[in-house]
Order: C-alpha cells, then sequence, then structure tokens
C-alpha cells in the first residue's frame, strides 16, 4: 500500500465522493429533477433549523450551569407546588447540556454532508457554486458566499483575500470557543459532583453527561480530520473493476505468460 498514490480528505469529502460515483450513472439526471432539488433543499432547511436550535439550547443550559451557584438554593411554584432548585439539579442540567451539544454536532455534521452533496452535482454540469442557483429554494448564508474571493468573472485582488482570512481566524476561534463552552460547563459540574455529598444517583448523572460529552467531542473531532485513502479496485457504485486494476491485472497476467515461456 505505501507505494500507492493516497489522498488525503475528511469524512464528509468523502461521503462527497460516494455521491459524485452516483452522478455519473446512467441515472445521474435524476439529481437534477425538480422532485430531488425541491427535497433537498427542504432537508438542509431542516437540518439548518435543527443545528441552531441545538446550539441555542447547549449555550443557555451552560450558561444556567455556569451561574448555577446564584439560583441554588431557590425555590419558585409550579401548578401550585413549591419546587426547591437544589445541587442535585446540576447534573441533570448538565446532562441536557451533552444532549443539545451532541445533537448541534449531529446536525453540522448533516448540514456539510448536504452542503458537500449539492457542490458536487453542480461541478457535475460545471457549476462550481451550485446552491446560489437555487437561491429561490434556500436563501441560507448569502453573505457567507458574497465574502467569498472570486476566481471566475471579476477576479478578487489581494485585499478581499486578506479580509476573508482575518475572518475567518475569528469564526474559527469564536466558533470553537461556543463549541466548547458547554463541554466545559459539563466538566465542571462532574468534578463538582465527584467531590461533594452529592447523592450518588447525581454523581451517576454527571457521568452519564461527560461520556456524551466525549462522545461528541470526538465525534467532531473524527468528522474534521483528514484521513488517507488510496485508489480502490473498484468503482464505488457498480460492481465493476477499475480501468487502472484492469490494466495492472492485465500486465501481471503478461508477465506470468512471459515468466512462463522462459521456463520452457
Amino acid at each position: 500500500m505505501a507505494d500507492k498514490q493516497y489522498t488525503r480528505m475528511s469524512l464528509i469529502e468523502r461521503s462527497a465522493l460516494t455521491f459524485q460515483s452516483f452522478l455519473a450513472r446512467d441515472f445521474g439526471n435524476r439529481f437534477y429533477q425538480s422532485e430531488f432539488l425541491d427535497g433537498i433543499t427542504a432537508r438542509r432547511m431542516e437540518t439548518i433549523g435543527r443545528l441552531g436550535k441545538a446550539s441555542s439550547q447547549a449555550f443557555v443550559l451552560a450558561t444556567v450551569l455556569a451561574f448555577f451557584d446564584l439560583i441554588s438554593g431557590s425555590s419558585f411554584t409550579y401548578g401550585g407546588l413549591t419546587l426547591q432548585i437544589t445541587k442535585d439539579l446540576a447534573p441533570i442540567i448538565s446532562l441536557m447540556t451533552a444532549g443539545a451539544l451532541l445533537n448541534t454536532t449531529f446536525a453540522f455534521i448533516d448540514d456539510q454532508i448536504i452542503f458537500r452533496i449539492l457542490l458536487k452535482i453542480g461541478s457535475q454540469i460545471k457549476i462550481q457554486n451550485f446552491p446560489l442557483l437555487l437561491v429561490d429554494k434556500m436563501a441560507h448564508n448569502l453573505w457567507g458566499d458574497a465574502i467569498v474571493p472570486r476566481l471566475y468573472g471579476q477576479k478578487s485582488g489581494r485585499g478581499q483575500r486578506i479580509a476573508v482570512t482575518m475572518l475567518g481566524i475569528v469564526a474559527l476561534l469564536v466558533s470553537a470557543a461556543m463549541y466548547l463552552y458547554p463541554a466545559l460547563m459539563v466538566g465542571r459540574v462532574f468534578f463538582d459532583a465527584i467531590w461533594s455529598d452529592t447523592r450518588w444517583v447525581a454523581k451517576a448523572i454527571a457521568s452519564l453527561a461527560v461520556a456524551v460529552t466525549v462522545w461528541a467531542l470526538l465525534l467532531g473531532a473524527i468528522f474534521m480530520t483528514k484521513f488517507t485513502f488510496y485508489p480502490a479496485d473498484w468503482h464505488e457504485s457498480t460492481d465493476q473493476p477499475t480501468e487502472e486494476f484492469i490494466r495492472r491485472m492485465q500486465a501481471e497476467i503478461a508477465q506470468d505468460d512471459r515468466s512462463a515461456s522462459d521456463t520452457q
């Protein structure tokens, strides 16, 4: 395997290549029909809604955990019952925060996979910005498309590229902070519960919250990592061998025939 040429890509990019192999099949025209385009744009808008809802829940719940000491010990009335907020409630909120963070991770990965699929659909017919073509069905993050430097038409100069680079760095730092913020609050509740005299149920819930958080962080890290992929011997969407594999097998057969002739 070491002598073969390889490609480094993320799992999201690899998933898009699988879809690209479908575009080359006889039924590839299906992906340009109005029914499919309406469906995939609707699914992406649903995913974006899930992402916004889950990330908002994670941020709000994490903030509640950050200032939980201010409300601990207070009470409120609901349905004629007076309920008191105790420290045992913190692990429950922590578990809800971890669940919201996991849902955020799932939604973000789904959104990026759909986005890559749309790009592959466009590149197949030489349209480099296919999502913009679907603006009547899916108007989302148009400001992001506007700031991307252009290579075709009116080519962007150095100033825009520098501005986009600076904006990308700031956005990356802010996004990382907002993503890790709930995880840090979950970890804080876990250590407080372990080293305090809370009930074992609260400690178990806090431990479960940490496990869910680790799952979310690990899943996000895996999908951001670029793995090594090697050329395959079979087409992904068919059961037929690749042209390179056929040539290699023919060369090996010819070499075996020559070796057999020389021994005779």
